[in-house]
């Protein structure tokens, strides 16, 4: 399941300490733009779900600081903004994207062309899955500042999350040219990875774990990402090794912990996964591990703490939904899964792919239409999903189900046969059903 999980939310993050130290360290007046000491990504200070321990909180009281000495410094309030999306980072609590907004709009009308308030204003936007808004935004920033590589980070982001596969891959090329680093390269490695490109993406993260960043919060991404990769084509011991490094380079990080709880949940090894989900949702609750976690409890028999769990991950989604992120996608991958509200989960669906292509939204669709029984629409949603051939078990298995039931035979011996072949480990959840209905069209 896809809720606010993918490469995506993770990589607009990776660059937030640079953004961080460069406000605090921020002169009164942003640097003209043909300054090379432009401030560092702002579009990476959300999505990562990464707690950096009161580093927001130290950024909030310098810049409030800073404002009442000066109330209207744009740069001070550009400053305010970006921390207060970093405070929703570390807490998962979208109330404080208003506050962002807020000061973030202010920087503007104090300074129209004032850069980091333009990138902070497309971080925003992504976080809130306003993708169409995000790409505005990132080309407004690319036009005051055509050499700023983060610029071209949010409209790479924005493109890739709106199903524009071709304009992304051009965009991350310029990107690449201008900087080549630790976002630039993990950029380009989820675009190999959605292109088929497994051992190319695995490259590109090493590429990213090498160029490493100021803070050992970006070497424990990019081992988490790396990692990821190893796990999602079937690479235990690599994943676990990985993991584990991330957690070498920053103890406790709620993602590598995570990443180790798959691995054990994998090796069937329950108990260990879940005291690992337990331990990361103690940092952030996550609703992707929330729910890995509510989908172990089923398994083994605990149905009480499943759903309690999964209600849970539910009050998540009515909070985002009130503060103004679009969950449609998210909230319809949670229902087709748990094979609830089928028709609630179509109309999220279709809602979502009215606007994005992407292929995890149309994955989505289609597994939606899949539970409401409507076989014909959902092959040609999946049909889409799959036509950049990603290698992705999941979204694999969700087609060769829905041949299945189409009385597609072949199709769904090969799509079934090439999620377990990829990863047999792609879902806990869903590996039994695959091996059972290969199984059943054997006979």
């Amino acid at each position: 399941m896809r809720v606010f999980s993918s490469r995506f939310t993770l990589m607009i993050g990776v660059a937030l300490l640079l953004v961080a130290a460069s406000l605090v360290l921020a002169p009164a007046v942003i640097p003209a733009v043909d300054t090379p000491r432009i401030l560092a990504d702002p579009a990476g200070i959300v999505g990562s779900g990464v707690t950096t321990s009161g580093y927001a909180d130290q950024i909030i009281s310098t810049m409030q600081d800073r404002l009442q000495k000066t109330a209207n410094d744009p740069a001070a309030l550009a400053g305010l903004g970006l921390a207060y999306l970093q405070k929703a980072r570390e807490t998962n609590d979208p109330t404080f994207y208003g506050r962002a907004e807020t000061t973030l709009r202010s920087a503007l009308a104090a300074q129209p062309n004032n850069l980091a308030a333009l990138g902070g204003m497309g971080s925003l936007a992504l976080s809130r899955h306003a993708f169409s808004e995000a790409l505005d935004w990132g080309h407004k920033a690319q036009t005051l500042a055509p050499q700023a590589a983060y610029a071209y980070g949010v409209i790479a982001d924005a493109q890739t999350e709106l199903g524009d596969y071709d304009a992304a891959v051009d965009t991350l090329q310029r990107m690449v040219n201008l900087r080549p680093d630790i976002s630039s390269y993990s950029r380009i490695s989820y675009a190999r990875e959605l292109h088929g490109d497994t051992d190319g993406a695995i490259t590109a993260m090493r590429q990213a774990v090498e160029a490493g960043g100021p803070a050992a919060e970006n070497l424990g991404w990019t081992q988490v990402q790396l990692g990821n990769l190893y796990f999602n084509s079937g690479q235990l011991a690599a994943a676990e090794t990985a993991y584990n490094a991330a957690l070498v380079a920053y103890p406790g990080y709620l993602h590598a912990r995570a990443g180790l709880a798959q691995v054990r949940a994998a090796q069937g090894r329950s108990a260990e996964a879940i005291d690992l989900y337990k331990q990361a949702i103690a940092v952030v609750p996550l609703p992707q591990y929330l729910t890995a976690l509510g989908d172990l409890y089923s398994m083994s028999g605990d149905t009480k703490a499943a759903q309690a769990h999964y209600d849970t991950v539910g009050q998540i989604f009515r909070i985002f939904a009130a503060n103004g992120v679009n969950v449609d996608s998210e909230q319809a991958a949670f229902l087709a899964d748990r094979d609830q509200q089928a028709a609630e989960a179509v109309r999220l669906a279709q809602a979502a792919a009215a606007t994005r292509h992407d292929i995890h939204t149309q994955d989505t669709l289609a597994w939606a239409l899949y539970r409401a029984g409507q076989y014909a629409a959902a092959q040609t949603a999946a049909t889409q999903a799959t036509r950049l051939g990603t290698r992705n078990g999941l979204i694999l298995f969700h087609q060769g189900m829905i041949e299945a039931q189409l009385g597609d035979t072949a199709g769904a011996r090969t799509h079934l046969g090439q999620a377990l072949a990829f990863n047999p480990y792609f879902s806990v959840k869903y590996v039994p059903q695959a091996h059972a209905t290969l199984d059943g069209l054997a006979k």
